[in-house]
């Protein structure tokens, strides 16, 4: 069964992520200093209880009872490369994750990295939203995000990841990589705007905010 987060806001990398009854499983923390270090981080919460028939006022209330555990840290850099950290990890973030397939229409936006049982998956950053695959002949789907709907045509959407069966495993690591590869893309995406003289992307194709 597909496991669908989502999300507060339409910023990945800046949101908290909660199953679709409602309950909070995952925190992404942005911070940008005016001066220091950017840096991002994931925490997964620690529930102080559970309970089916809990309304979704009780929710709330048991969100600001919830504690967190650290799962990971991005720490951004401007001219060496950025490092992630978890667990016992702390690395480079161009020695995680490989480029694959780089030409000049390409410009960087397969990513590859390794699973800790020694997996390889592969995130596709598109223009609209990032894709992970099975980093293998058949590229199996794994995750995907989706981007806010605002319901001008269709029904309103909040942004969301949707992961599929092949990824229920490894859902921390999706959502660590994953949040970080929405950021990724968001500012390639910002970059070649700026370069071609247009309108900077927004985080919503649908939406100026």
């Amino acid at each position: 069964m597909s496991i669908h987060l989502t999300l507060s806001s339409k910023k990945p990398w800046d949101s908290i992520y909660r199953t679709q009854e409602g309950q909070v499983i995952y925190k992404v923390e942005s911070v940008a200093p005016i001066l220091g270090t950017r840096t991002m981080k994931i925490s997964k919460t620690i529930p102080s209880f559970s309970d089916n028939r809990i309304t979704a006022k009780g929710r709330q209330a048991q969100y600001l009872r919830d504690s967190f555990a650290h799962l990971a840290t991005v720490e951004y850099h401007k001219i060496r490369s950025s490092r992630i950290r978890m667990g016992n990890l702390d690395v480079a973030t161009d020695d995680y994750f490989r480029r694959e397939g780089w030409s000049l229409i390409n410009s960087g936006r397969k990513r590859v990295f390794t699973a800790p049982d020694g997996r390889e998956y592969l995130w596709k950053l598109g223009k609209n939203n990032c894709k992970l695959f099975a980093n293998d002949s058949e590229r199996t789907p794994v995750a995907r995000f989706h981007q806010r709907r605002l319901g001008i045509i269709r029904a309103t959407r909040p942004a969301s990841l949707e992961i599929f069966p092949t990824g229920t495993d490894i859902v921390d690591l999706i959502v660590i990589t994953g949040a970080y590869m929405e950021k990724l893309r968001y500012e390639k995406n910002s970059t070649a705007a700026n370069s071609d003289g247009g309108i900077p992307a927004t985080v919503d194709s649908t939406s100026p905010f």
